[in-house]
């Protein structure tokens, strides 16, 4: 195994920022880059290596010189509209930054690469295993300038495996979880967030699709789980793995545990008919998210309200 640290690019976002400590937590050595890091993402990444700058030239910079593997999580989710850029371009700067990565990687002595990819590839009438869940067996068929850059990642990733360098890309679904917060390249908060958000502001919580399942994975449990993933990265068995069976519930369920935690909040359901959405991920193939231990929705609740009502 190569001696380095583990660089996680996009480290100032979201879920990446949480993988970034979960590494560090581990006692492993972490870089973490990203264009931007906020005050708060900052001081919890107090204890952890991190660089700021547009990915492409802060790894040229040569201020990373050996890695032992890499994380990359580093994307751009906004819409080309909300970007005012066109499908083209917004294609073309998720496969770059990703091709840079790579090559880095290689470059830089890494034996182990994963690629954080998205249920963004499904597209709703995709056909699910016999569980009612998409697994790694579905056959993704969204064509949006996020799903195709998303998947044709998973190619690149996969293609980019050699003897001594492993590569693995992990679809991410529903994730929510403390710190979430809007940036530019990601306009837009998980509907965990969206429901706390608005029960606090109007004491209401409008639900759009009452009868929708999602499955929702607790953010502490997603990343320690990477964590452990990346150290140990399988060499042999499928290039794409879901991250895990985590709980499912409706949209209404959700709402309702919410406003259980917010007291004097009203939910109120939108008028029929209600939006299509993909249905719930679950992984087919046996993997270390077997054992990811995934923290109750409602358990998670207690934890995330009360930290969101501290802020």
């Amino acid at each position: 195994m190569t001696v380095g640290p583990i660089l996680v690019t996009g480290a100032g976002g979201f879920v990446c920022s949480e993988v970034a400590l979960a590494l560090h937590r581990a006692g492993t050595d972490v870089v973490a880059v990203d264009r931007v890091f906020d005050a708060a993402t900052t001081a919890r990444l107090s204890e952890v290596r991190c660089i700021e700058g547009h990915l492409q030239q802060v790894l040229a910079a040569g201020a990373i010189p050996a890695v032992s593997g890499v994380i990359h999580g580093a994307a751009i989710t906004a819409s080309p509209q909300r970007l005012g850029i066109s499908c083209a371009a917004h294609i073309r700067r998720n496969t770059d930054m990703l091709t840079t990565t790579l090559d880095f990687a290689r470059e830089a002595g890494a034996d182990r690469f994963l690629y954080l990819s998205s249920m963004g590839v499904f597209a709703t009438d995709d056909v699910p295993s016999p569980e009612g869940r998409f697994t790694e067996a579905t056959q993704p068929t969204a064509t949006g300038p996020y799903c195709a850059a998303k998947r044709a990642g998973e190619l690149l990733t996969a293609s980019a495996a050699e003897p001594g360098f492993t590569s693995l890309s992990l679809r991410l679904g529903n994730i929510f979880g403390a710190h979430e917060a809007m940036r530019e390249s990601r306009q837009h908060l998980c509907l965990v967030s969206r429901m706390i958000n608005e029960a606090r502001a109007s004491s209401v919580i409008t639900v759009q699709t009452p009868k929708v399942a999602r499955e929702w994975a607790w953010l502490p449990d997603l990343a320690a789980t990477i964590a452990r993933l990346v150290a140990d990265l399988p060499a042999i068995g499928p290039r794409v793995l879901h991250a895990g069976t985590p709980p499912v519930l409706t949209d209404l369920d959700v709402a309702r545990a919410i406003a259980d935690r917010l007291p004097g909040t009203t939910i109120r359901l939108a008028s029929p008919p209600h939006d299509r959405v993909r249905l719930p991920m679950a992984n087919g193939v046996s993997s270390i998210f077997d054992d990811a231990g995934w923290t109750g929705v409602e358990d998670a609740l207690d934890l995330l309200i009360p930290a969101e009502v501290a802020q």
